[in-house]
């Protein structure tokens, strides 16, 4: 199944993006790993709309999302100029939960089974457990 969501870069499309998720997972994977998906994801469309589009309500950002039965694939993507390299595992357990910037890349990298960087575009894969 794949399927596709565009928001604006609101803060309160946050809601829509969860529901959306949480919709298209439920009864798919256990509770934890949907906590897991709909944590990292929210993270980084955050990420996104802060970051990427500096709260700019007229650039969107992309949210796709392909299920089979053994992977959940999410790719996200803004208008912004994408960052150059995602923190490795060692340097995202370094990384402060707390801290304004970084949580969202700590949680992402040590939260998925895969993460790939493309500039602009995040690809966030899950195994179904």
């Amino acid at each position: 199944m794949q399927d596709r969501l565009i928001i604006g870069s609101e803060l309160e499309s946050l809601t829509i993006v969860y529901e959306w998720i949480e919709k298209s997972l439920a009864n798919k994977i256990s509770p934890k790993k949907l906590r897991d998906v709909l944590l990292v994801a929210q993270e980084m469309v955050t990420n996104s709309i802060i970051h990427g589009n500096s709260n700019d309500a007229s650039k969107s950002v992309i949210i796709e999302m392909d299920t089979s039965e053994t992977v959940i694939k999410i790719i996200i993507e803004d208008e912004g100029q994408g960052i150059k390299k995602l923190p490795s595992k060692e340097e995202a357990e370094e990384l402060d939960y707390l801290a304004e910037n970084g949580r969202g890349l700590k949680l992402a990298v040590l939260m998925t089974d895969s993460i790939k960087l493309d500039s602009n575009k995040i690809e966030l894969l899950f195994i179904k457990e």
